[in-house]
């Protein structure tokens, strides 16, 4: 069956006492329903203030899910939502179209009604102008800070508690925001959060050994900056973070390269470079939250050669939730990236056993 597009429909969805407008683009196969939709925004974002300018944006959220089983998932509360990492948006991180890298459509698979956000900055969701010419506003700080974006979960949680008539999502971050959104906003709203995964993730952070001012001028740094740019052909950072060029799918990091270049519509006049904002990364505390605090079933997860987070500091992490269920699972031969590597089938499998466990 050849997909459907319809077009963007702009309806008004009914939160508590709010109408709030969304436009969708719905795309429809013999087996997986792809939606994506556009949530109108008020943004914390201290940038539209100081410059006088409209603080509404459009939120990016793509779903993906088994046709015709929508109202199914949500009452079985198998409903997951995604949370991206420092420079991949959602789609790259977590619906690239090759082969069984895509998590959304594993999931989907298996019965999950599967959500993705882009934070702003990221992807389809707005970038303030800062982003585009970040030289004009010297004295401004870096855009899209921590508050930016926990404010963007909370908006997009609640949106997904409404369209499907649940009181709970599963939440899973990886990377940076298994580090700050998932969690934090797990401790925030214990009651909205069935269960956490938190994948590829660092608890006590990574400036052991640096002295207060150290860490100032990096932050100095980085607002000054505005902007952090990537390199989506540079493998070496794959590596770094402990993803060997031997554990990949065979063509899945071209095809991740394709995705993120396409995904920031700057990156051919940045000479085939993307942007991420750095205000999510400024003035992290260390550890980055208490752990004691979370409460609900958690699952820490990372590939065995991951760079990022030690096995010691992930097991420091587990030791300290406060939840009555915790896991942890490592993934032998894997890394950083491990929905692009050969490994990928175990990952899902571990995250799937956990979710769905009574």
């Amino acid at each position: 069956m050849k997909n459907s597009i319809l077009a963007l429909p702009l309806y008004c969805l009914l939160i508590g006492t709010q109408s709030v407008a969304v436009a969708e683009n719905t795309r429809t196969t013999s087996t997986l329903r792809t939606t994506d939709y556009y949530l109108s925004h008020e943004s914390k974002e201290p940038f539209y203030r100081e410059q006088n300018l409209s603080p509404h944006v459009l939120l990016h959220v793509r779903e993906v899910v088994s046709a015709g089983t929508e109202r199914m998932a949500g009452k079985e509360n198998k409903v997951l939502l995604f949370l991206h990492g420092a420079t991949f948006p959602a789609n790259v991180a977590f619906d690239l179209d090759y082969e069984n890298v895509s998590m959304m459509r594993h999931f989907a698979k298996l019965g999950w009604d599967t959500f993705a956000l882009d934070l702003e900055g990221y992807g389809d969701s707005t970038r303030p102008a800062i982003m585009d010419e970040p030289e004009k506003y010297p004295d401004s700080k870096a855009p899209i800070n921590l508050e930016v974006t926990l404010d963007d979960v909370t908006r997009t949680v609640e949106f997904i508690r409404n369209l499907r008539g649940v009181d709970k999502v599963h939440l899973l971050g990886w990377s940076a925001a298994s580090m700050a959104e998932a969690p934090l906003y797990t401790i925030q709203h214990p009651e909205k959060v069935a269960k956490l995964v938190l994948y590829a993730t660092n608890y006590l952070g990574k400036s052991k050994g640096k002295s207060v001012e150290e860490r100032q001028a990096e932050d100095d740094k980085n607002n000054a900056e505005k902007n952090r740019y990537g390199d989506p052909a540079n493998m070496k950072r794959w590596a770094k973070l402990g993803t060997k060029e031997e554990y990949l799918i065979p063509g899945a990091f071209e095809a991740y390269r394709l995705a993120h270049l396409a995904s920031d519509p700057k990156s051919a006049e940045l000479g085939g470079k993307v942007r991420a904002p750095w205000g999510r990364f400024i003035g992290w505390p260390e550890p980055h939250y208490d752990a004691r605090k979370i409460t609900v079933p958690t699952l820490v997860i990372r590939g065995d050669s991951d760079k990022l987070g030690s096995l010691e500091d992930n097991q420091r992490l587990v030791d300290e939730l406060g939840s009555n269920v915790k896991r942890y699972v490592e993934i032998e031969q894997a890394g950083h990236m491990i929905q692009y590597e050969t490994n990928n089938t175990k990952f899902y499998q571990a995250i799937v056993e956990f979710l769905e466990e009574k």
